[in-house]
């Protein structure tokens, strides 16, 4: 009998305890089959190609089902080992899922030491990380640790292009940064914003808003500040889906698995070069199609 003519003659508390048995058991397979803890993680990512001078920018996600044995907090630990003493950590950590317009439209008040990160339990571990330095910005803040932190994090607040020139992106570029992505999509690619601010003026459409939103911020010393940021033009579907593939066409995208977790490491220097390449062309790394478009929620 099929699964499908099974599950039609179960109830629905049926469905939902034989779902969580095998949540259960496929669980304790990945623990048991998949385990690998901090050092082999140092080990795995050493070999993909990230040297403790580096400056990476993390996007990940934290899984049950992953095989990390430990908690969120060890695998920020276990990043900070590897690049925190003679290089730079960084993640983003936007106060908001969907669109940085909408967002800035309701008026919140962000607060740098106070305001929690909702791009997933990684960063909100590494936020509140002692030593973790927060960069002062409503909708793009970026969090560093690591010996040009001071200097990654410095005068966000003066950029009226969240992405743009001066800030953290634009820094990170400099110290030609890596970009790695850990259980997560390449969707998750927030630099994009920075590459697509270089090339504003040969996109065939706003990538901002014309409105020059103003935002009551509490900075590090618990002052107030006033900051002003124009918004990405919400209206342009944005998805990294055509420029992983051009990536991947050209090389510039390694793969790898350690557990049962998926890898995924680029230079910011390539993301650059690509996705200027693929505008250059005509070819924009966006869904213009007209057609519906799933928002990756971490993206922006």
């Amino acid at each position: 009998m099929s699964r499908g003519l099974i599950a039609k003659y179960l109830s629905a508390k049926q469905k939902r305890v034989l779902k969580s048995k095998f949540n259960e058991v496929r669980n304790k397979l990945v623990r048991t089959l998949f385990r690998y803890d901090a050092v082999k993680l140092k080990l795995r990512l050493t070999q993909i190609g990230i040297t403790a001078t580096d400056s990476l920018m993390v996007h990940a996600n934290f899984g049950p089902d992953s095989g990390f044995r430990g908690t969120p907090l060890d695998l920020v630990n276990a990043l900070v080992d590897l690049v925190g003493a003679k290089g730079n950590l960084l993640m983003v950590s936007l106060p908001f899922r969907g669109a940085a317009y909408d967002y800035l439209a309701l008026g919140k008040r962000f607060n740098v030491k106070k305001t929690i990160s909702m791009m997933g339990l990684v960063t909100e571990m590494f936020r509140r990380r002692e030593g973790t330095l927060r960069s002062l910005h409503p909708t793009h803040p970026v969090l560093a640790f690591g010996k040009d932190a001071q200097w990654l994090v410095a005068e966000h607040d003066r950029c009226l292009y969240p992405c743009g020139p001066g800030s953290p992106f634009d820094k990170f570029r400099q110290l030609k940064g890596k970009i790695l992505f850990f259980d997560v999509s390449f969707g998750a690619i927030t630099f994009f914003h920075y590459v697509e601010d270089l090339l504003k003026d040969r996109l065939p459409f706003p990538v901002y808003d014309d409105r020059l939103f103003s935002v009551t911020a509490v900075d590090s010393k618990g002052e107030i500040r006033m900051i002003q940021s124009y918004a990405f033009n919400k209206e342009i579907p944005r998805g990294a889906q055509k420029l992983e593939a051009e990536m991947l066409l050209r090389g510039k995208l390694l793969k790898g698995r350690i557990g049962n977790s998926q890898l995924m490491l680029v230079t910011a220097e390539d993301v650059v070069a690509c996705q200027t390449a693929m505008v250059e062309a005509g070819n924009y790394p966006y869904d213009l199609s007209g057609g519906k478009h799933e928002r990756d929620e971490n993206y922006e």
